[in-house]
């Protein structure tokens, strides 16, 4: 697949803050586009999927909770997303300092990494049930804002590992926000309302 068939993007208000969404594994980009219209109506949407598999495969880089994530293979591959994405917002008008970094499953671990190794530019991120990935070379972010969520019930990534993704963004001197519901790993109502009113609150 041509890499730019992995790209879609949507307009929005050149005032808003436009949005990167990175899907779950085996999520598509046209649902990505509808979640995040969901989240942010004004924003200008930018959806990048995987390189990583096929299909219900794709991923942004290989990772279970039992399997950790090859260093080489997340680390090109956020570099690749991030400037992929700089040069959407170049082409677009869109300011990529007030760029808003969305993820769910892996691609909320992708977001935190790219994030906390300084590969993604913007002002904040939304991470839905982020795995934990390693941050050797981290950079200090202050005054990046982080929300993120967890369920109770999530067989695949426990609420104590989102924790500590958060804890991870608060030692690069991030503000985080950690919202927990009772629900599993498939997104809840209470959490996308939860998303969308702190979007809405701060940007």
């Amino acid at each position: 697949m041509d890499e730019a068939d992995l790209i879609e993007t949507a307009p929005g208000a050149n005032t808003a803050p436009p949005l990167l969404l990175l899907q779950g594994t085996g999520g598509t980009n046209e649902e990505m586009l509808t979640f995040g219209r969901r989240l942010a109506p004004q924003s200008p949407l930018i959806t990048i999927a995987g390189r990583i598999g096929v299909g219900a495969q794709r991923q942004y880089f290989q990772q279970t909770a039992s399997q950790t994530a090859n260093p080489e293979q997340i680390s090109q591959e956020a570099a690749w997303l991030g400037m992929t994405v700089e040069q959407i917002c170049q082409q677009h008008r869109w300011s990529s300092e007030n760029l808003i970094v969305v993820g769910y499953s892996n691609g909320a671990a992708m977001a935190a990494y790219g994030v906390q190794m300084g590969l993604f530019p913007g002002q904040a991120a939304i991470l839905f049930h982020p795995l934990r990935v390693a941050t050797p070379m981290a950079v200090k972010r202050p005054g990046y804002r982080v929300w993120l969520s967890a369920g109770k019930h999530d067989p695949l990534v426990q609420v104590t590992t989102v924790q500590e993704v958060a804890a991870d963004c608060e030692r690069a001197g991030m503000t985080t926000t950690v919202e927990v519901t009772g629900g599993t790993h498939q997104l809840t109502p209470q959490e996308v309302m939860a998303a969308h009113n702190w979007l809405a609150e701060n940007y």
